[in-house]
């Protein structure tokens, strides 16, 4: 048994040095492959564009859970259409669904609608994708007529369609909005390390400050886009409460006025009627008082609840322009191309015979 495995071991082996001696024989095939894969590795390194990546980091300071341990501001609120549970409760907006903000439509097209400078002067985000769009890129050439092949031939057939709705709610998208969607897609990115809480956020473009532009931009929309869904039901109590007490507030001057010109009017008159109406007017008064002095305590309330609801946001990382290029890695692209040219020409002195000795046979 131990002859048969050492038999075997020994063919194997003589099979390696076989291909081996192969390849070594054709060594000056190879070399040629190789030198011609290192000069291609260096010409499409060459033609690549310098691009830049500028980030930041930050990390959202939740609050704890606050309750207003006020019932009439939970009536109050009630009597508005107002949901306080979440106002009460927990009611955080997880880091997990940041992600789903970012990728959301009207994050998108506000981020499209930003304003930056770019060799001073003042254009959209979106115009300055249209202006490049037309900029030779080898490395996204080949991708779009390779890997993108399908999409693009699709989009041949398919006409620029507008869709438009009377809901403010339902946003009209065209294919430029599409294809500039895919390329924030391609460019930027948010990631969240849900182990130390904090979230990155990164746009790559060849123009260094344009990079680090947008990045700034993204992240306060994002804190923005956070804060709003975050104190929205505090924010909509506040208005109503501070609806109420303007309104009781004016109707409360209006009795003091009524009051001033009572008393004005009837000047050494001291009959019952006359203090009648006038003890009426004062408690009208009492209680009007009485009611602007809740609600002034209500609004208070609730601004001291917008506050505590709304996050604070700590960064980390500022936003700085990149001083050093992202990619294209020049030197690995080469190392990779020279790689793949030994390998294909290695696989050609292997399987050239064995291919040729399949062929003989099909034909014969």
């Amino acid at each position: 048994m131990n002859e048969i495995q050492n038999r075997q071991i020994a063919e194997d082996e003589i099979d390696l040095i076989q291909l081996l001696k192969k390849v070594f024989k054709e060594k000056k095939l190879i070399f040629k492959c190789s030198i011609i894969a290192a000069i291609a590795g260096v010409a499409f390194a060459l033609f690549q564009p310098n691009q830049y990546t500028s980030s930041t980091t930050f990390i959202p300071q939740l609050s704890s859970d606050v309750k207003t341990g006020s019932s009439s501001l939970s009536g109050l609120a009630s009597l508005a259409g107002i949901n306080l549970g979440g106002i009460e409760g927990s009611s955080e907006f997880p880091p997990t669904l940041y992600p789903q903000v970012v990728e959301s439509v009207p994050f998108r097209l506000e981020l499209l609608s930003s304003n930056i400078q770019v060799n001073n002067e003042e254009l959209t985000l979106r115009d300055y994708f249209l202006e490049n769009k037309n900029s030779f890129n080898f490395l996204g050439t080949v991708k779009k007529y390779t890997i993108g092949l399908p999409s693009l031939i699709l989009g041949l057939f398919k006409a620029d369609e507008k869709f438009v709705s009377d809901s403010s709610s339902i946003y009209s998208l065209t294919k430029e909005d599409n294809e500039l969607f895919r390329k924030l897609s391609e460019f930027f990115s948010l990631s969240i390390n849900d182990k130390e809480g904090f979230i990155s956020m990164s746009f790559t473009d060849e123009n260094k400050k344009v990079s680090a532009q947008v990045v700034q931009t993204a992240q306060t929309l994002l804190q923005n886009k956070i804060i709003e869904f975050k104190v929205k039901s505090s924010k909509e109590l506040l208005d109503f409460t501070s609806n109420q007490y303007n309104e009781k507030k004016k109707a409360f001057e209006k009795l003091q006025d009524e009051r001033a010109v009572f008393v004005d009017n009837n000047i050494n008159i001291s009959s019952s009627l006359f203090q009648n109406k006038l003890s009426r007017i004062e408690s009208e008064l009492s209680i009007a008082q009485n009611v602007v002095q809740q609600l002034a305590s209500q609004v208070e309330q609730a601004k001291l609840q917008v506050n505590k609801n709304t996050p604070v946001f700590t960064t980390i990382k500022p936003v700085s322009v990149p001083f050093e290029r992202s990619s294209p890695k020049r030197a690995q692209i080469v190392i990779i191309s020279i790689f793949l040219g030994f390998i294909i020409s290695s696989g050609y002195v292997l399987l050239k015979e064995p291919l040729i000795e399949i062929i003989k046979s099909i034909k014969s």
